[in-house]
């Protein structure tokens, strides 16, 4: 192998390893059929929404640093656009997901609270909170 072609294997795994790691937990924690929750009803639904938002943040600060990396002249709203596109294919696809999985369901309004999670951590990335 060239060294070229090792040191771009070396950067687009250095890129995008971490966001399919924490994509393939994403989904093996939706493919769970029954899920650990509170008791009482409000507490559960806070709890799950903010691990909704939680993962897909993280989720879309990882995959703007693969973009970043990966390609570095990409400038202006398409470094911040990819990244959101990408968070919400994976959003919607992990919802289609569960439909497949006994016991659970998949939601549009779970996406919204992924998107969310996505639009708070760009907010908090650009300094508007």
């Amino acid at each position: 192998m060239s060294k070229s072609l090792l040191t771009f294997s070396i950067l687009w795994l250095n890129a995008y390893l971490p966001p399919l790691l924490w994509a393939a937990l994403i989904f093996l924690v939706s493919s769970q059929g029954i899920l650990p929750g509170l008791t009482e009803v409000w507490s559960d639904f806070i709890l799950k929404k903010t691990a909704h938002m939680f993962v897909y943040a993280v989720l879309y600060l990882l995959m703007f640093r693969g973009v970043q990396l990966t390609f570095p002249l990409l400038k202006g709203d398409l470094q911040w656009m990819v990244p959101v596109f990408l968070c919400f294919g994976y959003a919607a696809s992990d919802e289609l997901h569960q439909m497949y999985v006994p016991g659970r369901y998949g939601t549009i309004r779970d996406v919204g609270f992924d998107m969310l999670g996505v639009g708070i951590a760009f907010l908090r990335q650009y300094r508007y909170i």
